[in-house]
């Protein structure tokens, strides 16, 4: 199913607050490679709970605040990502397959997002659940991203070799934005 597009009154629009948290994790044999955004990040969302539809959905990373926590990390990161020249990372929404409704406040998204990184722009599954709340939603997703489907090799950390797949969540609170003109 394509995003439904709802061009009524219902559609509510939110931005992320300063509440979020993003987290990456690279595998390697016998070691793990976190690292996280918490400042940085940009993101907005149109939606019809009634109807069920996303009008669009979007989020922005300066990929020059991916942390990991250690200097040496972050420069060997930095230096891989070629943050001068690719500044920013973003997905967007780009086909809901299934708008899941759990209870009358929790909704399970399954779509297809494009993620672009390092100039280049793939398509990727991801899962989202989007919580009402009073004042706003909150959002929490998950998905895994490939080194090889972006032409990339693997980085070498600390003189090991990063396996292909790198899991990458997130969430945050949201609240009700003026509308994209």
């Amino acid at each position: 199913m394509k995003i439904k597009i709802s061009m009524n009154c219902a559609v509510e629009e939110y931005s992320l607050t300063d509440n979020f948290d993003v987290r990456f994790t690279a595998y390697a044999p016998l070691h793990s490679f976190k690292g996280w955004a918490r400042q940085g990040v940009e993101a907005r969302i149109g939606i019809d709970f009634e109807a069920g539809a996303i009008s669009y959905a979007r989020a922005r990373a300066q990929t020059c605040r991916f942390d990991t926590g250690f200097a040496d990390r972050n420069k060997a990161m930095a230096d891989y990502l070629q943050i001068d020249k690719y500044s920013e990372s973003s997905i967007e929404l780009a086909e809901v397959q299934a708008f899941t409704r759990l209870n009358d406040d929790r909704f399970q998204i399954d779509a297809l997002a494009v993620l672009e990184f390092m100039g280049q722009r793939r398509q990727l599954p991801i899962k989202f659940f989007i919580t009402r709340k009073d004042n706003g939603l909150s959002i929490a997703l998950d998905f895994k991203w490939s080194f090889k489907a972006y032409g990339l090799k693997a980085p070498r950390l600390l003189f090991i070799t990063v396996r292909d797949i790198v899991d990458i969540s997130g969430k945050g609170e949201f609240v009700h934005a003026d509308p994209v003109s």
